[in-house]
């Protein structure tokens, strides 16, 4: 393949260079937008592997924690299933 790097060079027209006097702060500021971005995605991510962590380790304590015996007071508490009412579907 020869192909005339040099006849390509003259035939593209001149560029103004006044227009990209801005450009190299542009591409830095973009650079540095996105790496703050990747930065926070980064600490989200972080937040919600801890907090599932606390969660699975909460709830590992949870099941290993002895049961509560019921109360002398649970003949006090209200039972659905008990109500007079239950045999006439006046129920909510």
């Amino acid at each position: 393949m020869t192909d005339d790097i040099e006849g390509f060079l003259r035939s593209v027209p001149p560029v103004d260079t006044a227009g990209l006097a801005g450009m190299e702060g542009a591409v830095w500021r973009r650079v540095s937008e996105r790496s703050e971005r990747a930065r926070v995605a980064q600490v989200r991510i972080a937040a919600v592997v801890l907090a599932v962590a606390v969660g699975v380790a909460n709830g590992g304590m949870m099941l290993l924690a002895p049961r509560p015996e019921p109360s002398e007071m649970r003949i006090f508490t209200v039972s659905a299933a008990l109500s007079p009412l239950i045999g006439l579907d006046a129920l909510g």
